[in-house]
């Protein structure tokens, strides 16, 4: 029998039997095509034989719209529907999108045309998840994957990228990594990077970081610069989308000579067998890819056995497994940042320090780095942080001249920039026999430190435990570093030189203040001794007053008492800027987890010892040498400190 056999017993045309066979028969009535297909089956007809196939499978049919197998999540999905499929005995139909938005339409559109009874579907783009909202009608079931969309005809089964991405960065941040990269998979869904980027942002935040967006990588063509950039840069930690990143990872940490995890931290977001075989293996959040199959199925099937059962959009359960790659990196934990003064220091032997309108002969001329600024950065270095410069030069012999230094004494200058329209600033420095001093300083560049200098330079912020300030740059630039400090938790120790009346502001937000005996008397000129001075500090907001008394040692106030703390016996040859290498080596002792009493005795004997030698920043001790000399592993003569 031929199709015109078929037509003429069935009493149509020969183009109405073809469109039927080839269902394109959407215009043709219900009774003649269930009369043409009866005389169809009835004779045999052998064509229809592959159509009877197809129409039968086709009602037993599953598709599954996947953008490929590459991924170790998809195949082990895969894996379970079809398990699961082939015990209700359905088949499993699946297409490949390979990241291409037509494809995804035309996936819809196949499943459509071979009538599958249902569609698992994970979009890449918004035109499939049109397409598959505009089908509703002509769908008895589908399930949108990995996407959480309102308002949508279909249920939708999705793994929690927000809270995923949260959950790893977390880990990371409670184990004291925090210059964190987040690397994304170069194709994918934007919804899904979008809610990865959130819930890394979201974790940073919560732990007082504001995440730079330079920070969060798409694996593109520039993909290895950046990261190789931000390596250089100083990064701790880096979370994966998925595990090809993180093998690239391995393999740039390795041609870098990094160690994993002593020198980085490295999590996955989507676990594998391959994290398994890395070495070290690598900390992962596992998705329950299983419960998630099930669901999904049945969610399906419900719709197939037209239950008319509700259906909330399911999150996916997921858990961190953790392995070896992931480590505490406490050095990055004591982060410090100096906002303040870089000035060449110009100092003068004098016989005693010049009245008004004397004269004087200096018997000796020594050029030496500081500014504030310089000397603490210095000194947090040596004393055994990380510190993080915040400041101006000019382009000038003394500007390169510090910068080498600093850079030299491993003090990150990310924050340090040189102008053209001021020199580098200068201190003139006199001293007299007895170590006493008097300073005049040229800001030069430092001026130039201003309020949106600083907002320009807020992400270096991120991380930082205590910020030191002092007064020899812009107020309004300290009062500006004060508000970022303040949104960001950090705690601001700060030295009020040159001296000037503080407002409330500013000593509401202070954790510590250290003036001498002289600037105590200008915050505070109502009253007549040291103590009753810093409980004045006190009763307007300030948590912490050490008043520093030159070779009498210093008093530490706050509100459950004071303590007095002598200076060490060394003998003085130039008090100048001990006042800086008190204060960094406080920072950094409480940043690395002592407590204030052991850090003030600390930072004492490495203030009365620095005064025994000339200049600033080469009687500025390193961590061992100060430890040994507190634990009286060994003393330093006097003939030793004038060799």
């Amino acid at each position: 029998m031929t199709i015109r056999d078929i037509a003429k017993a069935a009493g149509v045309s020969a183009a109405t039997v073809s469109r039927i066979i080839n269902h394109k028969d959407e215009n043709i009535s219900e009774e003649t095509r269930r009369r043409v297909l009866q005389i169809i089956e009835e004779h045999e007809y052998v064509p229809y034989a592959k159509v009877r196939d197809r129409l039968l499978q086709s009602n037993r049919t599953i598709g599954v719209i996947l953008p490929s197998l590459g991924s170790p999540f998809f195949a082990s999905f895969i894996e379970h529907i079809q398990t699961l499929a082939a015990s209700d005995n359905y088949t499993l139909s699946l297409y490949l999108t390979q990241n291409r938005p037509k494809l995804e339409e035309q996936a819809i559109l196949h499943f459509l045309d071979i009538h599958a009874l249902g569609i698992l579907y994970f979009p890449e783009s918004d035109n499939g998840i049109a397409a598959l909202k505009h089908s509703q009608d002509q769908l008895r079931s589908a399930v949108l994957m990995d996407c959480e969309t309102p308002e949508f005809p279909f249920p939708q089964v999705y793994r929690d990228f927000f809270n995923i991405a949260k959950t790893g960065t977390t880990a990371l941040l409670k184990q004291n990594n925090r210059r964190l990269v987040l690397l994304l998979s170069g194709e994918g869904s934007f919804r899904v990077h979008e809610q990865l980027a959130d819930g890394y942002r979201e974790a940073m935040l919560s732990y007082g970081i504001t995440p730079d967006d330079s920070t969060i990588l798409k694996a593109d063509d520039s993909f290895h610069t950046a990261f190789e950039q931000l390596t250089d840069a100083g990064i701790d930690g880096v979370i994966c989308q998925n595990a090809y990143l993180t093998s690239e990872v391995y393999c740039i940490a390795s041609r870098k000579h990094f160690l994993i995890p002593s020198d980085l931290s490295v999590l996955c977001l989507e676990d594998s067998i391959s994290l398994e075989q890395l070495l070290p293996p690598v900390t992962a959040i596992r998705t329950d890819i299983s419960q998630m199959a099930k669901t999904a199925y049945h969610t399906l099937l419900s719709q197939i056995n037209a239950k008319k059962n509700v259906f909330p959009s399911q999150t996916a359960a997921f858990s961190l497994i953790q392995r070896r790659s992931i480590q505490a990196h406490k050095e990055f934990a004591t982060k410090i940042m100096i906002a303040g003064s870089l000035n060449m220091d110009i100092t003068l032997k004098v016989p005693h320090l010049p009245h008004m309108g004397e004269t004087l002969l200096a018997s000796h001329l020594d050029y030496w780095t500081g500014g504030k600024g310089a000397n603490q950065a210095i000194g947090v270095s040596r004393f055994g942080a990380n510190a993080y410069m915040l400041g101006r030069l000019g382009i000038d012999p003394y500007g390169r001249q510090l910068y080498e230094q600093l850079s030299n004494e491993n003090v990150d200058m990310q924050g340090v920039s040189f102008v053209n329209s001021h020199p580098t600033g200068t201190a003139y420095i006199t001293v007299q026999g007895n170590g006493g001093n008097t300073i005049v300083v040229n800001p030069g560049a430092n001026a130039t430190l201003t309020p949106s200098y600083v907002a320009e330079n807020q992400a270096l912020f991120s991380g930082v435990l205590y910020c030191l300030v002092q007064m020899e740059i812009p107020f309004p630039s300290v009062e500006k570093i004060f508000e970022i400090c303040g949104q960001m938790n950090i705690k601001v120790i700060l030295k009020p030189s040159p001296a000037q009346i503080l407002p409330p502001a500013i000593l509401q937000e202070l954790f510590l203040l250290v003036p001498n005996q002289e600037e105590m008397a200008v915050l505070c000129p109502n009253e007549n001794t040291p103590e009753m001075q810093a409980r004045t500090m006190l009763s307007k907001g300030v948590q912490n007053v050490i008043v520093t008394l030159g070779d009498k040692g210093c008093i530490y106030v706050n509100h459950e008492g004071t303590m007095h703390f002598d200076a060490y016996p060394y003998p003085s040859v130039d008090s100048t800027g001990a006042s800086d290498i008190f204060i960094s080596c406080l920072a950094a002792q409480l940043a690395n987890g002592c407590d204030m009493k052991k850090a003030i005795e600390l930072s004492t004997l490495a203030a009365s010892f620095s005064v025994s030698k000339e200049g600033v920043q080469n009687a500025i001790l390193n961590r061992e040498m100060l430890y040994d000399l507190y634990e009286k592993k060994f003393s330093i003569s006097v003939n030793q400190i004038e060799e």
